[in-house]
């Protein structure tokens, strides 16, 4: 697992792995460090957190605080126990940073996972929107909302753009409102079914699971220029 910040250096000195099981009532792991630039390093865990992704609040995981050493050849398992029965249903990661050698701090973040939902606070279904919509002269087809028991798929793709602007970016996501308020995006995890394409062309944009109550659901397409479409209406059966 690479590093997510580095405090001057670009040369990842440790590779950090962070391995877990999720229980009903904790998360169990291990961070497991190793030299990854072919030298030994003297390590020390300074923060290790369970954190809300996109953003939102975080908890400290308990690890050992003392200085340890790592080898270029040999994992060093740190073990972790946390306890998740206190957070609240959304997608989180581990995140931990690292001092190494007494000096630079380095991040290094877990890949995402969930604390559920209650099966009767969301929405469950796949609901047909067959819609174009345009942001910046590119024409996009909005084709459905998948929704699930922790995330909602807008399955999406890039239809037609005038030759003229054959270069312009059209980059962007597929946002859910549910009652006007936008549902946070998942970060993507690779080899995840919900994220990956079907078909040639498909765009899978993955976000926060729709709430049960909500009466109105609407799919905006945001570019990464900023620009963004008129909300298109998604009909709830």
């Amino acid at each position: 697992m690479t590093p997510i910040r580095s405090a001057s250096s670009s040369v990842e000195p440790i590779r950090v792995q962070t391995r877990f099981e999720r229980f009903p009532a904790s998360i169990k792991g291990a961070f497991v460090m190793a030299g990854a630039d072919g030298n030994p390093h003297a390590v020390k865990i300074e923060r290790a957190e369970v954190v809300r992704v996109p953003d939102g609040p975080s908890k400290p995981v308990p690890v050992e605080e003392r200085a340890m050493d790592v080898a270029p050849a040999r994992d060093l398992f740190v073990p972790f126990e946390v306890g998740v029965t206190d957070l609240e249903p959304g997608w989180y990661r581990l995140v931990s940073a690292v001092r190494v050698d007494a000096a630079e701090v380095w991040d290094f973040q877990s890949r995402p996972f969930t604390i559920p939902w209650p099966r009767n606070d969301v929405r469950r279904g796949s609901y047909p929107v067959d819609r174009t919509i345009t942001v910046d002269r590119v024409s996009f087809l909005v084709e459905r909302v998948e929704l699930g028991s922790d995330a909602s798929v807008v399955v999406w793709r890039k239809k037609s753009q005038k030759a003229s602007e054959a270069g312009q970016e059209s980059e962007g996501e597929a946002i859910v409102l549910a009652d006007g308020a936008e549902l946070p995006l998942v970060p993507v995890v690779p080899g995840t079914r919900a994220f990956e394409p079907r078909l040639p062309g498909e765009r899978r944009t993955v976000s926060y699971p729709v709430p049960r109550q909500a009466r109105r659901l609407e799919v905006v397409v945001q570019l990464g220029s900023g620009s963004r479409s008129q909300p298109v209406p998604v009909l709830l059966l």
